[in-house]
């Protein structure tokens, strides 16, 4: 693969790799720029993990190479790769931003969520107080809401654990009953918790105040061909992270199928194994495309 500098390959022109797009499209993803490197030209990883804040920030998580990289993006021009190392992340798979500009990493190998400062100072390791037995927690993924509440999706018990921003147990929701393997979490800014079934390929959803989760929309096995990896709720609509499927795919809040985008390649705008998605307010979306070992931007059109 040819390997350029940070500011990589910006360009204007739709992805050709769009597959069965139909009227109703509402979400095409036009490849705008790759990430590759640090300041410092040290190549990414397998990057499992992508955050973005309003402030035009973006923080990778370069899980191969035990590490956090901070960059920003504003005006079309990306600066920074700044590198984090700390001995309380050995590999980071999953990062969210919360208001205050924090930052909230899963370590992947640990199963636990550590938070850093905006400049990525150790604070705290997420402590559970509260939280109801079994004492074991096996973290796959979490989730933080507007109000960095933080929803952790538990595989060992099998239940999501709510916590205020300060890590106190505030409700537990169990996963479905007739779920497979449930692989991500995620929330939108009216307190909507959803989840995506890898196994069966199903969505689910549990309002704010809701006592467990629900079925949402119909069967997705002909819109998942295979194994979804994560989950995004953001702009109204859910975005399904395809592993080995290497698109994502677009849902509308009820389920319904919207699209299907971008294809399987190690050219730019095509995917080997995405993961974690970020969109921003300024419909720059992210995606940690893992097996490429780089971050890619795609511009939201609808």
């Amino acid at each position: 693969m040819k390997r350029v500098s940070i500011a990589c390959l910006i360009g204007a022109a739709l992805v050709s790799g769009h597959l069965r797009l139909t009227a109703a499209e509402t979400a095409n993803l036009r490849h705008v720029m790759s990430m590759y490197f640090d300041q410092k030209e040290a190549g990414f990883k397998q990057p499992e993990g992508v955050a973005c804040d309003a402030r035009g920030r973006v923080i990778v998580a370069d899980t191969g190479n035990g590490r956090l990289v901070l960059f920003t993006l504003l005006e079309g021009k990306l600066g920074g790769g700044n590198e984090i190392r700390l001995p309380q992340i050995t590999a980071p798979s999953l990062i969210h931003v919360t208001s205050k500009g924090d930052l909230c990493v899963l370590d992947g190998k640990q199963r636990r969520i550590v938070r850093l400062g905006p400049d990525g100072a150790f604070k705290a390791v997420l402590a559970f107080d509260g939280a109801p037995p079994p004492a074991t927690i096996v973290l796959k993924s979490f989730a933080i809401d507007a109000f960095d509440n933080v929803y952790a999706l538990d595989v060992f018990s099998g239940r999501v654990l709510m916590l205020d921003a300060r890590g106190r147990f505030q409700r537990a929701l169990s996963l479905p009953a007739d779920a497979g393997f449930i692989a991500d979490v995620a929330v939108d800014t009216t307190g909507t918790v959803f989840l995506v079934d890898s196994i069966k390929r199903r969505l689910y959803w549990a309002s704010k105040d809701a006592a467990e989760f629900s079925r949402l929309g119909g069967d997705l096995t002909q819109q998942l061909g295979t194994m979804p990896s994560s989950l995004t709720a953001s702009k109204g609509m859910l975005f399904v992270a395809e592993g080995s499927g290497s698109s994502i795919i677009a849902f509308g809040r009820d389920g319904s199928f919207l699209s299907r985008q971008l294809k399987p390649g190690w050219e730019e705008g095509t995917l080997n194994h995405p993961s974690q998605v970020c969109i921003n307010d300024r419909d720059e979306v992210f995606v940690a495309d893992r097996d490429n070992s780089r971050i890619q931007v795609f511009r939201l059109v609808r």
